[in-house]
C-alpha cells in the first residue's frame, strides 16, 4: 500500500513538472513558430496562433489539454482546491473549445459550438480569465498550504513558500495588466506580455512544487 502512494505521488511530480514546461514554452513556441516558420506577424496573444489556419494552431489546444488533464485528475490538500482546479481546467477546456477573433477568423461560424466569431471571442476571454485567475490563486495560496506549523517546515520548505508568494504576485501583476488593457489601450502586444507575465512565473512555480527542484532530502 505505501508502495502505491509513493508510485503514485510521484507520477503526480513527473506531470506537474511536465506541466510546468508546457506553461513555460507555450507562449514562447508559439510565437517563434508563427514568425519564424510561417513568417506572419508577431502573435497578439498566446490564442491568436489557434486561429492562424497552420501546424502553430494545434499547440495551443495540446497545452490547453495537458493542463485540463493534469486539473481534473488533481487531488490536492482539501475540497476546496479540487474545486478550483477542476474549474480551473473546465475553463482551458473552453478556451480550447472556443477561439478568440483575430484578423486570421474568417469564418461564419467558428469554435466546436459553431458559434459566430464575436460571442466566441466573448466565451474565450471570460474563459481564460477564469483559468489565469484560479491558477493564480492555486499557486498563491494552496502551494504555500502543507506544514503550516512553523515547527515541521524545513529550510528548502521555507525558501519554496517564498517562491510560490513571488511568483504569485508576478502573476496578479498579469492578471492587473490583462484587466486594465481590456478597458485602456496599452499597445499592440499588451495581451501576450501579460499572459506570459503569469505563464512564466506559473511555470518556475509548479516545476518548483513537482520536487524536481528545491526538494527536500
Amino acid at each position: 500500500m505505501e508502495n502505491t502512494i509513493i508510485t503514485s505521488n510521484k507520477s503526480s511530480n513527473i506531470q506537474l513538472a511536465f506541466l510546468g514546461f508546457v506553461s513555460f514554452f507555450i507562449g514562447i513556441i508559439c510565437m517563434i513558430s508563427t514568425v519564424c516558420i510561417y513568417g506572419f506577424d508577431p502573435l497578439t496573444s498566446i490564442s491568436e496562433s489557434a486561429t492562424t489556419g497552420n501546424a502553430t494552431g494545434m499547440i495551443l489546444p495540446f497545452a490547453l489539454g495537458c493542463m485540463f488533464t493534469y486539473a481534473i485528475a488533481h487531488v490536492g490538500y482539501c475540497r476546496s482546491e479540487r474545486i478550483i482546479t477542476r474549474v480551473m481546467g473546465v475553463s482551458f477546456l473552453i478556451v480550447a473549445m472556443q477561439i478568440c477573433n483575430s484578423i486570421y477568423v474568417t469564418e461564419p461560424r467558428v469554435g466546436l459550438l459553431g458559434l459566430s466569431p464575436g460571442l466566441s471571442n466573448i466565451i474565450h476571454i471570460c474563459a481564460a480569465a477564469s483559468g489565469f485567475g484560479l491558477m493564480t490563486v492555486w499557486i498563491t495560496f494552496y502551494f504555500t498550504r502543507s506544514d503550516k506549523e512553523k515547527k515541521d517546515r524545513t529550510r528548502q520548505k521555507i525558501i519554496r513558500n517564498y517562491i510560490y508568494i513571488a511568483c504569485g504576485a508576478a502573476m496578479f501583476c498579469g492578471l492587473a495588466m490583462l484587466i486594465i488593457g481590456s478597458f485602456v489601450s496599452m499597445g499592440h502586444y499588451a495581451v501576450f506580455i501579460g499572459e506570459e507575465f503569469i505563464l512564466i512565473p506559473a511555470s518556475f512555480a509548479i516545476v518548483v512544487k513537482s520536487g524536481l527542484i528545491l526538494k527536500d532530502k
